[in-house]
């Protein structure tokens, strides 16, 4: 029996016994297409990349919405390893793009077997999820998503080699990339899974209010560990995001100050010192941004709190998404 509250622990054990029974299907299935020992390791790394680590919050989100909607089918996690597949894909393209070397402290694909082999273990995994969410009826969810993800990831990349972006550029890219991708349309593809059709429309509407917010917050804290943080958190170093020259909310509010602007731009690319990631963080402490950055998040998950209270859902029903919150929000701690 399917619980209507399990919460993200509970899920991420019994999902992950689900993903590693489809990959393992999957690598006997390609042993048999392939002889060569060297490409099946290449293969098998796709299995390794997409077991290791990872929260799992994209399944679990499609998974609880499911379960409001009044989904009752104990087969949903099955379909919903075809959403962390293609996780695993945009990752293993991300690094390429990104020149990444490890992930959840295993190597990259393209750091393991160069880049032309990364490429193809992402387009194996994309396969695999589609093949999984093409029969659902929540495959043009699944195809807005990939639209808008990708649409992000060319916004990110081409931030890079900007010296300036515009607030509303900021915000297009972490709606696209982030509040989208991991929490709007994965909430929608469970309520598209539930065919609820007398409540699916008012479901739809709540996954963009709660999503959208609690999304954009999630990718400012993600920004802030980077500035204040520890390589716990994201898996790098702090002040990763200015070495790469990434617009974020904290550059974005810094940079008003053309010599702030200045000296960020002179960062970019550099092997940077201890003294320089001192100096990097009291620039964004004085400057104000650490300061804006978190009252912005703050706004955020209070608008998330009270999209979650206007849906007229029980309390009981209230309780995954209220934590939810909680979760993404112990993050800082």
């Amino acid at each position: 029996m399917l619980a209507l509250a399990m919460r993200l622990p509970e899920f991420k054990k019994r999902f992950d016994k689900v993903l590693a029974r489809f990959l393992d299907r999957k690598m006997r299935e390609m042993r048999g297409l392939v002889r060569d020992a060297y490409i099946r390791s290449v293969i098998e790394h796709a299995r390794t990349l997409s077991i290791a680590g990872g929260k799992r919050i994209r399944p679990y989100l499609a998974y609880t919405m499911y379960r409001a909607a009044g989904g009752r089918s104990e087969r949903i996690i099955d379909t919903l390893v075809g959403l962390e597949l293609f996780h695993a894909f945009a990752l293993v393209h991300d690094d390429v793009m990104d020149r990444g070397t490890s992930r959840h402290g295993v190597a990259t694909a393209n750091k393991k077997f160069g880049d032309a082999q990364a490429i193809l273990v992402g387009d194996l995994l994309f396969n695999w999820a589609w093949e999984i969410l093409a029969p659902t009826s929540a495959r043009a969810i699944f195809a807005k998503m990939v639209d808008e993800v990708i649409a992000g990831q060319m916004l990110d990349v081409d931030a890079v080699r900007r010296s300036r972006v515009t607030d509303a550029f900021i915000e297009e890219k972490m709606r696209l990339k982030t509040a989208m991708y991991s929490f709007v349309r994965p909430m929608q593809f469970g309520v598209s899974l539930a065919g609820n059709m007398t409540q699916e429309s008012r479901m739809m509407k709540f996954c963009e209010r709660f999503g959208l917010p609690l999304g954009l917050a999630f990718q400012i804290q993600d920004d802030l560990f980077d500035l204040t943080g520890t390589s716990k958190h994201l898996g790098k170093s702090v002040m990763n995001d200015v070495k790469e020259g990434q617009k974020t909310v904290f550059t974005r509010y810094a940079s008003r100050d053309p010599k702030n602007r200045e000296w960020l731009n002179r960062m970019k690319g550099k092997k940077l010192t201890v003294a320089d990631r001192k100096r990097l963080k009291k620039m964004f402490e004085e400057s104000g941004a650490i300061e804006y950055g978190i009252e912005t998040m703050e706004t955020l998950f209070d608008q998330a709190g009270r999209a979650l209270l206007d849906t007229g859902f029980s309390k009981r029903r209230q309780v995954p998404f209220s934590k939810i919150i909680e979760y993404i929000r112990a993050r800082a701690n």
